[in-house]
């Protein structure tokens, strides 16, 4: 295995917070898929959790074609100490054009700031760009 790329993301919990307050199910909906919303505990923490993963793994990725995020196309759930991560339509396309097999993610809180790690992982192949078959 290979790395396709890192990625880093760093939320402010009590900005995150007064986003969920101020926005509600207005911002739910747009960022996130209802398994993230459906967790149980601390919403605000979970879903700050999500979108920080969100981000890193679209850091890690590197992804050419997704000019616009689809927060929706990356779902990541889980306690912060067991994430799993799931991505769908175009990002996924984009990570199996470049022969993603594996995403890594770790949170860490510490002092109301959140912090996400993505690490994508590529097999080994002979190439080190998507086939000109990939994406339109």
């Amino acid at each position: 295995m290979t790395l396709r790329g890192v990625g880093v993301d760093v939320v402010d919990l009590l900005r995150f917070r007064s986003l969920i307050d101020r926005w509600g199910q207005a911002l739910a909906r747009r960022w996130f898929d209802t398994e993230e919303l459906d967790q149980p505990g601390d919403r605000a923490l979970n879903l700050a959790r999500s979108f920080a993963v969100k981000e890193a793994v679209l850091k890690a990725l590197r992804p050419s074609a997704v000019h616009h995020p689809r927060w929706r196309e990356i779902v990541a759930v889980g306690d912060g100490t067991s994430m799993a991560v799931r991505l769908s339509g175009l990002v996924r396309r984009e990570a199996d054009a470049w022969g993603v097999r594996s995403i890594c993610v770790t949170t860490a809180v510490r002092d109301q700031i959140l912090i996400a790690t993505a690490i994508a992982e590529v097999a080994q192949t002979s190439g080190t760009s998507p086939s000109s078959t990939g994406l339109s």
